[in-house]
């Protein structure tokens, strides 16, 4: 558990999403995405963060999966008013676009408390359970963020220009530790960028990475690592390249 003042380690945010039983999402609230529990969750990890962020959103006309992140982000802001929210149509905001510098679109990216693109985005709704990873990464970005050991934050500074896109599927609940870890690196790094693909919504590098099962992690749009890794294996893996 988090002492507000002295601990940072990963906040008490445990979806259990493996575990717990499927609970009726049209209560009292009335939201879509978030049962009762995870609202208060929501709530107790904004509550930790040391700044307030920005979440950017640039979508598409005549998309269904950017109406459905519209939908998810208009529902995350009634839940707190602790991360500011604005969203965009693609072409804009040129400035925005030429920031995050990516091929993918819809997206969501986090922003740090000083305007500055932070290296993390979403490709699709991070619902279900990759809403853990969209919370831990608010609460990396926003500070005091996890712990991380001075032997591996060197490691981490060390590695190497590079763009990371994990393929996910919202189902998988190995995934959201492994898009954590990536986020965890990019943000650590100012010279690497990591990404999460709902390979649902991207049939494109599905068939062109040839994959099969995820997590899968696709570096510098040429190599792919399949299977989940902690952030310490990670890194070793990154080491390489």
């Amino acid at each position: 558990m988090v002492d507000n003042h002295t601990d940072h380690k990963k906040p008490e945010y445990e979806l259990q999403v493996k575990n717990k039983e499927k609970e009726d999402k049209k209560g009292a609230h009335d939201y879509s995405f978030f049962s009762e529990k995870e609202v208060s969750q929501i709530r107790h990890v904004m509550e930790l963060c040391e700044s307030k962020i920005q979440l950017n959103a640039i979508l598409l006309d005549d998309c269904d999966l950017s109406e459905k992140m519209r939908s998810f982000l208009n529902e995350f802001s009634e839940v707190t008013d602790k991360i500011s929210i604005s969203t965009f149509t693609k072409n804009d905001n040129e400035k925005l676009e030429s920031e995050i510098s990516t091929e993918l679109y819809p997206v969501m990216a986090l922003m740090d408390k000083d305007g500055k693109y932070a290296r993390v985005n979403f490709h699709g709704v991070p619902a279900g359970h990759e809403l853990e990873s969209f919370m831990l990464a608010i609460y990396n970005v926003a500070g005091p963020g996890e712990e991380i050991s001075d032997e591996l934050l060197n490691r981490v500074k060390k590695l190497n220009p590079m763009n990371l896109k994990v393929g996910v599927s919202l189902s998988c609940v190995i995934c959201p530790e492994f898009v954590t870890a990536c986020h965890r690196i990019s943000i650590l790094n100012d010279s690497i960028t990591a990404e999460m693909v709902d390979l649902q919504h991207f049939s494109a590098i599905r068939k062109k990475f040839k994959i099969m099962s995820v997590p899968a992690l696709i570096i510098n749009d040429n190599d792919v690592v399949f299977g989940g890794k902690r952030i310490e294996e990670l890194v070793s893996c990154l080491e390489q390249y």
